[in-house]
């Protein structure tokens, strides 16, 4: 199982104590849903054929989760699509997001054969959106009606990416 430090930001496989915690930021997922999450969990840490997903650890303390897909029935070889979630406001906007980003952007960069990874955000949260930046990656554009809501019409998101390349040229 990998682990991956940083400066203020461990990623680092789940415990099984923290499971239901973890399951419990998805309130809105049935029961089958909430056991293929349960499965992931105890996988975290390691890589699937679809993904790599670590906890957040800052501060002695269980922040969210990070997860990296590459799956080669969806993604071409190579190309890694990153997701994010802190799961209490009062951790945003105080770099834990960006060291966990930059953490694992360098781990597939350097372990995994990336040579692109992206992520989108919705276009409202500015926040993630300077994260990304600051972390190097380049706007791309926008997906318009990508990501569906329990309760209105689905969401743009913006599109982010770095490559190898831009790694090289920095």
């Amino acid at each position: 199982m990998t682990t991956l430090r940083g400066d203020r930001v461990t990623l680092r496989p789940f415990r099984e104590d923290e499971f239901a915690l973890a399951v419990a930021r998805q309130p809105f997922e049935d029961e089958e849903r909430r056991e293929v999450r349960r499965r992931r969990l105890a996988l975290s840490g390691t890589r699937t054929a679809w993904e790599i997903m670590f906890a957040i650890e800052a501060e002695a303390r269980l922040l969210g989760d990070i997860q990296a897909r590459c799956s080669d029935q969806a993604m071409p070889p190579g190309v890694w699509e990153i997701g994010l979630d802190l799961w209490e406001p009062s951790d945003r906007g105080r770099g834990l997001g960006s060291e966990a980003v930059r953490l694992i952007t360098s781990h597939l960069f350097e372990a995994e054969g990336a040579h692109r990874v992206q992520a989108t955000t919705d276009v409202d949260n500015a926040a993630m959106r300077r994260s990304l930046e600051k972390c190097g990656f380049t706007f791309e554009g926008f997906l318009r009606g990508f990501m569906p809501l329990a309760d209105g019409p689905p969401h743009d998101h913006a599109m982010y990416a770095t490559t190898r390349n831009d790694r090289r040229s920095t």
